[in-house]
């Protein structure tokens, strides 16, 4: 039997397809999901290290792939290019600016005085750790302590 595995970076997704000897029988695999393809592929580890150094437990990806990983615990990395503040919400907005950004971190009002100024944040790359949430088809991680966001100095 031989395999073949090809994965459309693209558009996200992988085909396998597999044939024994004899053409008697066709296997077609499709993965649609990206986390699935990383997993298959061996690439995926979940003991990642922080940008301080610490071993988290969790795994780090990058803005654009926080939308296939609802409900997940984990890190994200990225840009902050965009922070909106209202006197009863904070966006932080990731890699650009709203409705085009990739993905957000909200601070609500009764946390705001924890966080302090949060256009410290802005035009730069930060490290932020919590479980990946949606509204309005918008992912998010809800900020509740400022040890979940760390500037990334590199």
């Amino acid at each position: 039997m031989r395999t073949v595995k090809v994965i459309f970076p693209a558009f996200l997704m992988m085909i396998s397809v597999s044939c024994s000897n004899d053409d008697s029988e066709t296997e077609i695999n499709i993965k649609k999901n990206y986390s699935e393809i990383k997993e298959d592929s061996g690439r995926e580890s979940t003991n990642e290290i922080s940008s301080s150094g610490e071993k988290t437990g969790l795994k780090i990806i990058r803005p654009d792939e926080v939308k296939f990983h609802t409900g997940d615990s984990l890190i994200v990395r990225g840009y902050i290019a965009d922070i909106y503040l209202s006197e009863k919400v904070a966006y932080l907005n990731f890699e650009n600016s709203f409705p085009k950004n990739l993905f957000s971190c909200v601070v609500f009002e009764n946390k705001f005085r924890e966080f302090g100024d949060l256009s410290v944040y802005k035009n730069k790359r930060a490290e932020v750790r919590g479980k990946i949430t949606t509204y309005k088809n918008k992912s998010q991680i809800i900020l509740t302590s400022k040890d979940q966001i760390k500037i990334i100095h590199d």
